[in-house]
């Protein structure tokens, strides 16, 4: 099969950004010819090809007609659809709240498919699409990548925070001395922190605990590592066998108004208190069995075969085309400069809760004196002003 598949930009070790990569890289081992369009290409596109993954940023150099779209996000997918106008194609959504990632409404896009059963009950309910269109492919890890497997210590003494969406200056405060009052020492690793990482698979052997979400918290499971879920304002819980299943329902994510539990140290002692080596193995080992990309991979053929069997009957304008690619250029790229000044604030934010603290070390003199903590802040309060003013945030 000649599969086409599409994404904002191959750039940044992200979510689904591994996505594309981990599908396109399993098709082409299971003997499909894979091109990837993406308006912005980077380092991670190279990962593409050693499995023979042509990555392209112009729909124009794509080498041939595809059978079947396999898309993500909103305007290349579309630029893609109106460029091959008697393709076929399936999305791939992986949220619904921004505005890439909406579900594009066209009579060719055969199949949605959504990462947890949470996200389908929300995408028919929104968008109104038919029930009969929309599948559940739950996110994966790919277990060759992540090869390596902890044993659970009898006691956590490590721990991590994962994730690229920061939490508030009070949440980390109350984290870390929660952790610290337990006995644990946190690290902290993601955008948000300024130290984003691109082989979580090497990185996640060093730790105990892990607190993440999604699929960072499915490869922390596959890897041995206890695993508590979080989100900004909104605390999780443990995962256990016991649990597991009614978390992986909502993509082990807390979701707003369905609870409100908050990030604290009563809150971490509750949930560790049901924290045992053995349990967190038999998680391990589900996750390992259930949720690989082989299995993903063997359903999204299966969407495939099922999406290639029905005619097409209309096709779009060809100017269309041309006008969505340069859309999915530039406008999206403008939707990433603006969605950057959010992490921007998160780590203001964080830098002012650090200088906050007093210095129990107190640093060597060096040639050139550092500035006082209150005219770094004010300099860095400055700068962000300034952006968010230029952006019109």
């Amino acid at each position: 099969m000649r599969l086409l598949m599409t994404q904002r930009e191959l750039v940044g070790f992200h979510g689904s950004e591994m996505v594309t990569v981990e599908v396109a890289r399993e098709m082409a081992e299971r003997g499909h010819d894979i091109t990837v369009f993406s308006p912005r290409l980077g380092g991670v596109a190279k990962l593409l090809w050693p499995s023979g993954v042509r990555a392209v940023s112009r729909l124009d150099e794509v080498p041939w007609t595809p059978d079947l779209i396999h898309a993500h996000h909103h305007l290349p997918a579309m630029a893609a659809m109106a460029r091959f106008e008697r393709t076929p194609a399936v999305y791939y959504c992986h949220g619904s709240i921004p505005w890439v990632e909406q579900p594009p409404m066209h009579e060719r896009i055969r199949c949605y498919v959504m990462m947890c059963e949470w996200m389908v009950r929300r995408v028919i309910a929104e968008f109104g699409l038919d029930s009969g269109c929309v599948s559940c492919v739950p996110n994966f890890v790919n277990t060759t990548r992540f090869s390596e497997v902890r044993a659970p210590p009898r006691q956590l003494r490590r721990a991590l925070l994962f994730q690229s969406s920061a939490l508030s200056a009070t949440e980390l405060s109350e984290l870390e001395s929660g952790c610290a009052a337990l006995g644990l020492e946190l690290d902290k690793i993601g955008a948000a922190y300024g130290n984003s990482q691109s082989r979580p698979e090497m990185l996640l052997q060093q730790y105990d605990l892990v607190f993440a979400s999604g699929k960072s918290a499915l490869e922390a499971m596959a890897t041995g590592c206890a695993v508590m879920t979080l989100a900004p304002t909104q605390a999780g819980a443990l995962m256990t066998v016991e649990n597991f299943n009614s978390w992986s329902f909502a993509n082990f994510a807390p979701r707003y108004y369905s609870g409100a539990t908050p990030i604290n140290e009563a809150w971490l002692r509750r949930e560790l208190a049901l924290y045992s080596a053995e349990n967190a193995a038999q998680v391990t080992a589900k996750v390992r069995r259930e949720r690989t990309l082989k299995i993903a991979g063997d359903q999204l053929e299966g969407i495939y075969r099922t999406a290639l069997e029905s005619a097409v009957s209309e096709a779009a304008p060809a100017p269309f085309a041309a006008y969505l690619e340069r859309m999915a250029s530039e406008v999206d790229a403008m939707w990433v400069e603006r969605e950057s000044m959010r992490g921007l604030r998160d780590h203001v934010a964080y830098l002012e809760s650090k200088l906050a603290r007093p210095q129990s070390v107190v640093q060597p003199q060096s040639v050139i004196q550092p500035q006082p903590r209150s005219g770094v802040l004010r300099r860095l309060k400055t700068v962000a002003k300034s952006i968010l003013l230029k952006l019109g945030a």
